[in-house]
């Protein structure tokens, strides 16, 4: 019973997951739904009580399909703003896609040619080994 509970739970918050995603409807379109009724729709097909000739598994696989027909129709959720590039001038911090510049147009980097991003070294070092180049032994020679 515990299993199918959870799976009930888990499948519960997934149409509540793709329900909150669901854009708001424009005013010349009349087919899509609201956010509002999408949720009573979730809330009353959840709660209603079983009928004689269904069981919990017949209802899940509904919620199911419905869950997958959502994932279909519903856009990607946005990107958060909470992780990415931040760039802190006289105290405050500047958000931005384009690279921050300075009064002479160059961009603010904190890296540059007397220190290296460590990042992009550790790439660099991954590339050299995938691409075979283990050290320079074979080209020194016995010194």
């Amino acid at each position: 019973m515990s299993s199918t509970a959870s799976r009930v739970r888990q499948t519960y918050r997934s149409l509540g997951r793709l329900v909150n995603r669901l854009p708001e409807p424009k005013a010349s379109s009349s087919s899509s739904v609201c956010p509002e009724e999408s949720w009573k729709q979730l809330r009353t097909a959840f709660r209603e009580p079983l009928r004689a000739d269904e069981s919990v598994e017949d209802r899940i696989k509904k919620a199911d399909q419905r869950l997958s027909f959502l994932r279909m129709i519903t856009p990607k959720s946005l990107k958060d703003h909470s992780s990415g590039r931040w760039v802190y001038k006289n105290g405050k911090r500047l958000e931005s896609s384009a690279p921050v510049r300075d009064k002479n147009g160059r961009v603010v980097s904190n890296w540059d040619g007397k220190n290296l991003d460590p990042d992009n070294v550790k790439q660099h070092n991954y590339q050299l080994k995938r691409m075979g180049f283990r050290n320079n032994a074979h080209a020194k020679g016995v010194f």
